[in-house]
């Protein structure tokens, strides 16, 4: 047998009858026992159990070495005869939380080092079951305050449902910024946006930061990493214990001023085992990448997630996938199913049937990318997840996080968005194939040449404690300031002294840029008091105060309005926009009356799904988040500013704040959206009574009253039960 032979090909040879199984085992015992080599160790058991029966005349020699290599749970899963030593492995290994859950050595491992009382940084593949460790954390009863920090608001969602299935009759659940601390043991899930607003994060006992890798600054958005510094900064003044989970890295570099002993642990521990495929073709030749997707969809008929860069790609991988004759027989027998047909026609109700999303579905496909309304990319996960669709083709927004059950992953692009994927980004896709349990071998098609690998070590720098000169002045004003520099306390010093600004408003708004406050500022000190009388306070603008708001955001949210071309100057788009939503009844009222536009103005279907996708977009990530934030700088720089002149007025946007940030609904009703009951089911529910219950009330009443609400349909009935259930 040769000494550099790879467990893929050696459970080949064993198929073949060219290596007998015991040798195979021989060999994965040899790198069991080499502790650099124990992950190619535990490739070949995986490998093996995959093709059991190939084994069945080494059966206890493979128990014995799954044992070996602390894989326990796959020895209750793969066999029921197993010797009273073994049996007492698994009772010793079994969960504080679930009989039937096993814990694997690495977890248990974990979990001990954080009961003890360390502080942990742990950096193993997505395979590895970390959640599993934070359940065993809540359900070990030693920790009465708990913060788990998540980077998006799909992952809050996710976890929330886990942890209140398990929890909610000791642990109150607090995910919303409306909720109010009322038990003595909470947990808090949370995004960092989120930790910085709350203000009874106190006496925390343990906090906890998933994908700790964004505290660096790297392709993602710089607002959000500064956010995410800020919140730890936060955390780490008012918590006794932390941990911070995250893919498999080198070193984390910065720790040094957090002053807190810690303990990092690097773990390559692998469940799953990976086969990769490489074609190597060009970026933009679509027509090859088309050609050879359509023959792994064809070849490979496990549940399958697409990765692309965009939406826009997206749409075209979708488009292309619906025409092929294969995946269109499929969908006949998907949309028999009588509640996916009920979804479907749901979304030609609402969105059309020219939509991306509502023809991927027609096909046996789903989709999910930022823009989409968070009750479709709910429905779409769980679709998927349920086997009731064979392929998600997804960006970006899935990858990082949300649990998905994916045999095959198939890398489209090798960017996200603009940038591309090093090679960091494309081992953490790769690791969304196979799942523990489920799919013990997973299959990662890359279309694209690989990532060139990077010589250096990859290392997580963490701005908070690399602080220097060209710290950004907005990252050192929120942090805490026993965690600032000498260097630091100065250039804020320095900053206070010569700024038109003050250091509170920049501290609170951190998220921008601070030459994008002074820019705002100094567009207020341009116009009249007469002007900022009449916007401090407005509900009804005018067209004259629609252009001064619209102004306003143009200067400080000119990202985010360039990718959807609302940035220009001399172009009306913007203030037309903002006009049509204030004044609109509702969110669904005003999403109706721009696809109603759409399909009147537009005749061909790409162009309908394309203006589509744009109009969500506006809605999703302009109105409730760019204008929100826009609006709040606003409302504080014109208090300012009357403070300044000495003027007796105050300004409060609060009611436009609310009804752009909560979509037209009461704050309650906003979360349940965020639970992913969708708006369209929401504002049928609204009315003056329940609109003063808090979220806790308001989805006990929906779990016991929903089906007798006459307003509502099937899928209305769907969406709640799934979300509140």
């Amino acid at each position: 047998m040769q000494a550099n032979l790879e467990p893929r090909a050696c459970i080949e040879d064993v198929k073949c009858e060219k290596l007998s199984p015991f040798l195979y085992l021989k060999k994965a015992n040899q790198y069991l026992s080499i502790p650099a080599k124990q992950a190619k160790g535990r490739e070949y058991l995986i490998r093996a159990l995959d093709q059991l029966e190939l084994f069945e005349s080494q059966i206890l020699l493979l128990q014995n070495l799954i044992r070996k290599a602390g894989l326990y749970p796959y020895l209750k899963k793969y066999f029921s005869d197993l010797s009273y030593d073994k049996q007492l492995t698994l009772d010793l290994y079994q969960s504080n939380f679930d009989k039937q859950f096993i814990f694997h050595s690495m977890q248990a491992k974990i979990f001990n080092l954080l009961k003890s009382g360390n502080n942990l940084v742990l950096s193993a593949p997505t395979s590895m079951g970390k959640s599993a460790i934070i359940d065993a954390l809540i359900a070990e009863d030693q920790f009465s305050k708990i913060v788990i920090v998540v980077p998006t608001i799909a992952l809050i969602d996710e976890t929330r449902r886990r942890i209140q299935k398990r929890f909610s009759s000791e642990y109150q659940v607090i995910h919303h910024g409306s909720q109010i601390k009322r038990k003595n043991k909470v947990v808090y899930i949370l995004t960092q946006e989120r930790v910085n607003e709350r203000k009874d994060l106190k006496n925390i006992d343990l906090f906890i930061v998933d994908e700790f890798y964004k505290l660096a600054f790297r392709n993602d958005d710089s607002s959000r990493v500064i956010a995410l510094n800020i919140a730890l900064s936060k955390l780490l003044s008012v918590s006794k214990q932390f941990y911070m989970i995250g893919p498999y890295i080198d070193a984390i570099r910065g720790m040094e001023v957090i002053q807190r002993d810690y303990v990092f642990v690097p773990s390559e521990f692998n469940t799953v085992a990976l086969n990769i495929h490489e074609f190597n073709i060009a970026a933009m030749d679509l027509a090859s990448k088309n050609l050879q997707l359509e023959e792994i969809v064809n070849n490979h008929h496990g549940q399958t997630i697409i990765y692309c860069k965009s939406a826009a790609s997206i749409a075209q991988v979708s488009r292309y996938l619906g025409r092929l004759h294969q995946i269109q027989e499929k969908s006949i027998g998907y949309l028999n199913s009588n509640s996916l047909k009920k979804y479907y026609m749901w979304l030609v109700k609402y969105y059309g049937k020219d939509w991306g999303c509502t023809s991927a579905i027609r096909h046996g496909i789903g989709i999910h990318h930022g823009a989409l309304p968070r009750a479709i990319q709910q429905k779409n996960i769980d679709l998927f997840n349920s086997k009731k669709i064979k392929i998600l083709i997804c960006t970006s927004t899935l990858i990082e996080g949300v649990n998905t059950a994916a045999e095959n992953i198939i890398i489209y692009d090798n960017r996200n968005g603009t940038p591309r994927i090093d090679n960091f980004t494309h081992k953490n896709i790769s690791g969304r194939a196979g799942r523990m349990n489920q799919y013990l071998v997973g299959n990662v098609f890359c279309l694209e040449a690989l990532p060139k690998q990077e010589l250096q070590t990859q290392v997580v720098d963490l701005p908070l404690g690399q602080q220097d000169h060209k710290s950004p002045i907005n990252l050192l004003a929120g942090i805490q300031p026993e965690h600032l520099s000498e260097q630091s306390t100065e250039s804020l010093m320095k900053f206070a002294k010569n700024s038109d600004v003050p250091l509170e408003i920049i501290q609170k708004h951190s998220t921008y840029k601070v030459e994008l406050i002074l820019k705002a500022y100094e567009l207020i000190t341009q116009l009249s008091i007469s002007d900022m009388n009449q916007i401090a306070t407005i509900k009804a603008p005018k067209s004259e105060h629609l252009k001064l708001l619209s102004t306003f955001i143009k200067t400080v949210e000119s990202g985010s309005l360039t990718r959807l071309n609302l940035h220009f100057e001399d172009n009306l788009d913007l203030q037309n926009r903002l006009g049509w939503y204030i004044y609109a009844e509702n969110h669904s009222s005003y999403i109706k009356k721009q696809i109603s536009f759409i399909y009147d103005s537009r005749d061909d279907a790409v162009s309908r799904s394309d203006m589509t996708d744009k109009e969500l977009k506006i809605t999703r990530n302009i109105f409730k988040h760019s204008v929100t934030r826009a609006l709040l700088l606003l409302e504080d720089l014109l208090n300012f500013e009357f403070t300044s002149l000495g003027v007796p007025e105050i300004a409060d946007l609060g009611y436009l704040v609310h009804l752009f940030e909560h979509s037209h609904l009461p704050t309650a009703f906003s979360a349940l959206e965020e639970m992913g009951i969708p708006i369209e089911t929401l504002d049928k529910l609204v009315t003056e009574r329940l609109s003063e219950a808090d979220i806790d009330v308001l989805v006990r009443y929906l779990r016991i009253y929903h089906k007798y609400l006459k307003q509502l349909n099937q899928v209305d009935h769907m969406f709640i039960k799934k979300a509140t259930y």
